[in-house]
């Protein structure tokens, strides 16, 4: 390989990318639901991952932008009796959240909404 980054193939040259391809989405963020904490013993008695995935959709259909709402693996923050979730939008402060009620799903759909209006 020669110095501009290109590798000789017999008579032909063949250019080696440095980074990866990046694509434009139509997503400004992505909230994460914790899959894994309603199966630990010590996890949210009522909340299931898959209604607070819903609750959470519904919540955020009002927003200006697009949120992606996906259940994923362990967080990480691992609260007792409680479901974690993640915000990640561009331009703005992570936000994570501990969640035991309904309620408390909700309140975090609100506090999301706030900030990224």
């Amino acid at each position: 390989m020669d110095r501009k980054g290109i590798e000789p193939v017999g008579k032909k040259e063949t250019r080696v990318s440095q980074s990866p391809p990046l694509v434009d989405t139509k997503l400004a963020g992505v909230v994460l639901v914790c899959g894994e904490c309603e199966e630990r013993k010590d996890g949210p008695s009522r909340l299931r991952a898959r209604q607070v995935r819903k609750e959470l959709k519904h919540g955020l259909s009002g927003l200006p932008v697009r949120l992606r709402v996906v259940q994923c693996s362990c967080l990480g923050l691992c609260p007792k009796k409680a479901m974690a979730l993640a915000a990640v939008a561009q331009g703005h402060a992570p936000l994570a959240a501990e969640v035991c009620r309904d309620e408390d799903v909700q309140a975090f759909a609100k506090a999301l909404g706030r900030s990224l209006r």
